[in-house]
Parts: structure tokens; sequence; C-alpha cells
């Protein structure tokens, strides 16, 4: 795996860390969700948000202010490449520093027990 710095911390490193998974698209009436990553991130926690089975129509670029907002703000955006190839969307077309990564890294985040998962 290649290191990856989040607010100043390495994501693979043993430093806790929240891994939020999104599995809701664009049609889900509650954004709260991606709102809270927003907080996390801007109140200074290494946080990575991983799109999964619908949410990954969420890594094309403008498809929701939260996530620019993430991003903008240090949060790593993570996609689920097999949830990518299962929509069409061609990885040329998908936000800057989008991480596309196999369920296989996904699941050593899940493992790692500095790391706190919350799926939505």
């Amino acid at each position: 795996m290649t290191e990856q710095v989040v607010n100043g911390t390495d994501w693979e490193s043993s430093a806790p860390r929240l891994l939020l998974i999104e599995s809701q698209g664009r049609a889900a009436a509650d954004t709260g969700f991606r709102r809270d990553a927003v907080t996390q991130v801007i109140t200074g926690q290494s946080a990575l948000l991983f799109l999964v089975q619908d949410g990954v129509v969420l890594a094309v670029p403008g498809s929701d202010a939260d996530l620019d907002r993430f991003q903008k703000e240090g949060g790593v955006l993570a996609a689920d490449s097999f949830s990518l190839a299962q929509h069409g969307l061609d990885t040329a077309g998908l936000r800057p520093e989008l991480r596309v990564v196999g369920m296989d890294v996904v699941a050593g985040w899940i493992l790692d027990p500095a790391v706190r998962v919350v799926w939505h």
C-alpha cells in the first residue's frame, strides 16, 4: 500500500483514524452523514470516506457539495473498483485525488484496531 497523509497523519499508520463508508448515492434523502464527514475533517480527525455500491456515483466531480468540501478540507476519498465498474464509471472522469481500491484494501482498514468504522 502507498502511504497516505491526512491532516499530517499517515492514513496507514497506527494513529487513531476514522473510516466512513458511504453506500448510498445522490438519491439519499439524508446527506447528514457526508456533512458529519466534513465536520470530522475540520476538527482535525484523520478521516477517509469510502464510496461503495450506489455511493460510487458520488465519485463524479461536482456531484456532491459536501464531498467537495470534505476533499478541500483534507479528507481522503476512496472508491470501490468493483462498484465503479458495475456502474460503468470510467476512472478518467472521477474526482481528483480519488483513490480507487479493492475490497481487500478496505478489509485491511476495517480490521485495523486503530480504525473506527461507520457504515452508512
